[in-house]
Parts: C-alpha cells; sequence; structure tokens
C-alpha cells in the first residue's frame, strides 16, 4: 500500500474514499456570524448550553446543580 508523503503532489488512491457528499476544500469563508446559542431547559431548569460557532463547530455546556 502507498504511505502519502508530506507535501507529495498526488493523493495515494489507497487514501481517498468516494463520497456522494459534498464536502469543502480549504479553509472556511470568512464571515462576521455570531456564534449562535441554545438554551436546553427541562421545565424551568437549564440543562445545557449548547454555543455552535459560525464555522459549524459545537460545545454543549452540561449545568449541573447540587
Amino acid at each position: 500500500m502507498d504511505e502519502a508523503r508530506p507535501g507529495a503532489p498526488v493523493v495515494p488512491a489507497a487514501r481517498v474514499r468516494v463520497s456522494a457528499e459534498a464536502v469543502r476544500v480549504g479553509p472556511p469563508r470568512a464571515t462576521a456570524a455570531e456564534p449562535q446559542v441554545q438554551v436546553v431547559r427541562d421545565g424551568d431548569l437549564v440543562r445545557a448550553i449548547e454555543v455552535t460557532c459560525p464555522c459549524g463547530a459545537c460545545v454543549r455546556i452540561v449545568c449541573e446543580y447540587d
């Protein structure tokens, strides 16, 4: 099996997978969008806070109460 070499101009076929899903190549587009914040509630209790970055990364902060 071919191994990819750093800086090699061609990706070996063994390292490629075919998908019908579209993918972005390169850095994310510059955006002035703000992160999205969503509060996850269970009645009056806040169970978690989800923060989604414009780049798509998502962080869930779980709230625990004593």
